[in-house]
């Protein structure tokens, strides 16, 4: 049923999407700007603290997600009159709205809980329950405090007018925040999408499934400042129009950047022939960039995962031909370039609990090499198999020694000599292992916080079974419920069909059951108003058939229907839906990953490139390319 857009209710929800986040340039950015006016009037000293930034990516997601509900409401119209008014009301108490539609008073807080708090104080995370598969709003609230923790040390020098220092510089992405591309994905994704059957763009890879390939990545002066690994068309990465959202995750996908990284004299090792021991430099999958558009379409996907119109809103099987050619493209032709160990970022590692993860960051990992000084490599068929991190003869659990001293730890008298390569089969051998190494504290290699991890392909762990897991709820609620009547198997007028039903199999499904519909008990359930906004031609013939068209008949008809008994499932055979899977891919900013954490930074397990926020991702690889081409 379609709202009246000028209702109560949307008196709070913003007319324009406004990312609150700044870019690499941020200090002449007009959204940095604004956040330190702000800053300046609550006392911040002129500074941007990370409350503030908490604040900010909560209050971008309400507002997001406020127009996302309006759109659907006044234009789509197929949200159904019983669940609208769980999800969005009029607080009669407090004179105010309440729910989805809500505006929430998200404190200045780098508490995550303190934002659960506001949420549940217009209800929002109890109406967003109702509509999603899982409960979100602490996904949320994960990604805002990753957001603060992240950022504000990045950006702290540039409340004093102070440019960025290197060695921060280097994680962000490599173009100023001008085109403001996170806003306008995310204005486009609640303006254009959610008022669309088709959301399949949104959930698809950014670019063709093409070979990936290294290219010298350039800043705006045309001076070289590291490498890119992308797939390219010509001299211009293959952007394709879509969003790149991950399915079943709060991640985006992106391309690679790498850029190099000075050592410190207390940081530095060395082989035995003098040489240093190289370190990976800062690894960036620009991607996470997008912290709105991760927001936003996380949230969008677990509507889609919890059943309901939306969840006939996106093509699985297309989908998942799209993920596993781009996944397919990605680990093969890096693996034969050699760049194998790029593809940390792109692989799912498992935790302790069976969750799966995108990505494990190695940026300031030492770096074996051979004495041919080719690089040794940690990614090679056997982990996109499944079986661990580089080949058996190639690990050592004693790479280098160190010990300690009153000055910290130092390399000790021990230094190892170079890995051996095959000259036939081109296979690395570790060198032995010296005994008298033994008695200091030995570095493995791979980093043995490294080879504890189980690692897969992304598409495998966890995106096809989040296709997978929607595809079977499709079928299953079409057999179960009444939704059938709420969606277009087929295009109506100007409406097109829903994006599910380019599957021949589910479009007869869905037409079958509405014909079984038309004699069946159940029909006297369906609510009318949605049915007629969704396809006036199907519920003509719903009226036709004694269907109640207005709140009083149907009522009674409920009632009747409750007196007899429950009305059966239009199949009584068809099984019931599965319950939901669990949110995959963990969070691009989670809090406590910084390096502030006691931990490793290269250990962490969000890329921390990402930790200079995010919605900056347009990088400059040396040629010339455009995200309108993308069709954005």
């Amino acid at each position: 049923m379609k709202l009246d857009p000028n209702s109560r209710l949307f008196d709070r929800v913003p007319d324009l999407f406004q990312s609150p986040f700044p870019g690499a340039d941020a200090y002449a950015d007009e959204a940095f700007q604004a956040l330190l006016s702000r800053a300046n009037s609550i006392g911040a000293r002129g500074t941007i603290g990370q409350s503030l930034l908490v604040q900010a990516s909560a209050q971008a997601w309400n507002q997001a997600t406020q127009m996302l509900w309006k759109a659907k409401a006044t234009q789509v119209g197929d949200i159904l009159p019983s669940l609208w008014s769980s999800i969005a009301w009029v607080n009669p108490k407090k004179d105010s709205i309440a729910g989805v539609l809500a505006e929430v008073p998200f404190p200045l807080t780098t508490d995550p809980n303190e934002l659960l708090r506001a949420a549940g104080t217009v209800a929002l995370d109890l109406a967003l329950d109702l509509v999603t598969a899982v409960p979100v709003v602490g996904r949320i609230a994960g990604i805002a405090v990753g957001l603060g923790q992240a950022l504000a040390p990045l950006f702290a020098n540039l409340a004093a007018g102070d440019s960025i220092p290197a060695d921060r510089r280097n994680v962000l992405p490599w173009r100023r925040y001008t085109e403001k591309l996170d806003e306008s994905w995310v204005r486009t994704f609640v303006t254009f999408d959610a008022v669309a059957t088709d959301w399949t763009p949104a959930f698809a890879p950014p670019t063709d499934a093409r070979p990936w390939q290294l290219a010298d990545g350039l800043d705006e002066q045309g001076n070289k400042i590291g490498q890119v690994l992308a797939p390219f068309a010509g001299k211009s990465v293959a952007w394709n129009g879509s969003y790149g959202c991950i399915p079943g995750t709060f991640r985006v996908a992106g391309i690679l950047q790498h850029r190099g990284r000075p050592q410190t004299e207390s940081e530095a090792r060395f082989y035995a022939d003098g040489t240093m021991i190289q370190r990976y430099g800062d690894f960036t999958q620009t991607g996470d960039f997008y912290p709105c558009l991760q927001q936003v379409a996380g949230t969008a996907w677990q509507q889609v995962a919890a059943g309901g119109p939306d969840t006939y809103k996106v093509d699985c099987a297309a989908l998942e031909s799209l993920w596993r050619d781009w996944f397919t493209a990605l680990y093969t032709s890096a693996l034969e370039q050699d760049h194998g160990d790029w593809l940390l970022a792109y692989l799912a590692r498992e935790l302790a609990d069976g969750e799966w993860r995108l990505g494990t960051d190695i940026s300031g990992a030492h770096r074996a090499e051979a004495e041919d000084y080719s690089t040794v490599p940690m990614v090679t068929q056997r982990t996109i198999d499944g079986r661990g991190l580089a080949e058996d003869e190639a690990r050592t659990n004693c790479f280098f020694t160190d010990i300690d001293t009153k000055k910290g730890r130092v390399q000790s008298g021990y230094l190892p000599p170079r890995w051996a390569r095959d000259p036939k089969t081109k296979a690395y051998v570790a060198p032995p292992v010296d005994p008298r190494a033994r008695a200091h504290l030995c570095t493995s290699w791979p980093h043995i916080q490294l080879l504890l991890q189980t690692y897969g392909r992304a598409d495998d762990k966890i995106v096809l079974p989040a296709l997978r897991t929607v595809a079977k709820l499709q079928r299953r609620r079409l057999a179960t419920t009444l939704d059938c009547a709420y969606v277009r198997p087929d295009p109506v007028g100007d409406k097109p069909a829903y994006a599910a039903f380019r599957d021949p199999r589910l479009r007869s499904l869905c037409l079958s059951l509405r014909r079984r519909l038309l004699k069946h008990p159940s029909r006297m359930l369906v609510e009318y108003e949605t049915a007629r906004e969704v396809d006036p031609v199907f519920a003509a013939a719903l009226k036709d058939a004694g269907v109640p068209t207005t709140l009083p008949q149907r009522a009674a008809a409920r009632f009747q229907i409750r007196a007899a008994a429950s009305a059966p499932p239009l199949d009584p055979n068809a099984p019931e839906p599965d319950p939901p899977l669990n949110v995959m891919g963990g969070l691009a900013f989670e809090p406590g990953a910084g390096p502030t954490s006691g931990r490793s930074r290269w250990l962490g397990p969000a890329l921390l490139g990402g930790a200079a926020l995010a919605t900056t991702i347009a990088v400059a690889v040396g040629v010339r390319q455009s995200r309108r081409a993308r069709g954005r």
